[in-house]
């Protein structure tokens, strides 16, 4: 391969604030060998006549569906444009933040250090947040990442619009047979099936400008800051039902990939996909003595074990 085509998918609902801004920064990259695939899933503003002039100005933009505007909801309309694009490389834009010029040349040059023709690989990066106007507020990450499948089968720190997967991680998605109902976060599935079965890569480099707003869908808060656990251990039932959102994604990877996986990393899923079934008081004790969950802070298992141990009715599902 002597030029990888690079495809930068972007959903968008209605972002007409700040999606000129995005776009362009896109349009700017030191890296020209790219082409915006651009989805929007049902935007009652503006954002339609914006990405119309775009694509009639830049050939390198195109409107995906725009004979053909609906809702899918955030995941699903990622994976079509995943589903119907083809490239070598793919990477995920958000509506509102601003990519640094680099940002595509950087990902390339790290994942071609890598077997990318043979294994699948899920590449993100830091970022910078900032508000409204831009100035500088903190970094997201700072360190606090994992790349073990373990851990990507209780929690997720991978930000899609950081990602670049290359195409052996598209083909073991198996876009067109997951539930993705099942699925949190599309960035989180890509993180949990690359570390399965191939790598997840970090760069510590922050390549994006990642506005903190108030109609953000997901906020770039430190989960593990103290006003936060607090916050978390008041709100009992939101995790709840995260926890439950967990069960089913291993629920999903169980059924498409049961077998392809061993060792105690296909004990682990086999034994949450089945807590649908098999929770109880007694299960749920012998699971946090003997195979917990595993988070990044000893304060995130204990809280899950807790959940685990305290509501085991509440994973008790009809899949």
């Amino acid at each position: 391969m002597t030029q990888e085509k690079v495809a930068i998918l972007m959903s968008t609902y209605n972002g007409e604030k700040y999606l000129t801004e995005q776009i362009e920064s896109i349009q700017k990259q030191t890296n020209n060998n790219w082409h915006l695939y651009i989805r929007d899933d049902g935007s009652t503003d503006k954002t339609p006549i914006i990405l119309s002039d775009f694509a009639k100005d830049d050939k390198r933009i195109t409107f995906f569906n725009r004979e053909h505007i609906c809702n899918l909801g955030v995941v699903k309309s990622f994976m079509d444009l995943l589903a119907n694009i083809d490239a070598d490389l793919y990477m995920f834009s958000d509506q509102d933040d601003v990519w640094k010029k680099d940002k595509i040349q950087r990902a390339l040059t790290l994942i071609k250090k890598e077997k990318y023709l043979e294994i699948p690989i899920c590449l993100h990066t830091e970022l910078q947040i900032v508000n409204d106007n831009l100035e500088t507020i903190e970094l997201m990450k700072r360190g606090r990442v994992w790349s073990d499948f373990q851990h990507f089968l209780f929690g997720n720190c991978v930000t899609g619009c950081t990602v670049m997967i290359n195409q052996k991680l598209k083909e073991k998605l198996r876009i067109n047979s997951v539930n993705w109902d099942k699925v949190a976060m599309h960035d989180w599935w890509f993180a949990e099936i690359a570390a399965a079965f191939g790598k997840v890569i970090y760069d510590s480099t922050p390549t994006i400008l990642y506005r903190q707003h108030i109609d953000n869908v997901v906020g770039g808060s430190d989960s593990q800051a103290p006003q936060q656990l607090i916050r978390r251990f008041f709100n009992l039932s939101g995790e709840l039902d995260g926890f439950l959102l967990i069960t089913k994604m291993a629920s999903e990877f169980q059924r498409l990939y049961n077998g392809e996986i061993t060792g105690k990393n296909a004990k682990y899923v086999k034994t949450y996909a089945n807590l649908s079934k098999d929770s109880s008081f007694t299960n749920n004790l012998k699971l946090a003595l003997k195979l917990p969950p595993v988070r990044s802070h000893l304060r995130g298992q204990l809280l899950l074990d807790y959940l685990m141990i305290r509501y085991p009715s509440k994973f008790l599902y009809t899949k």
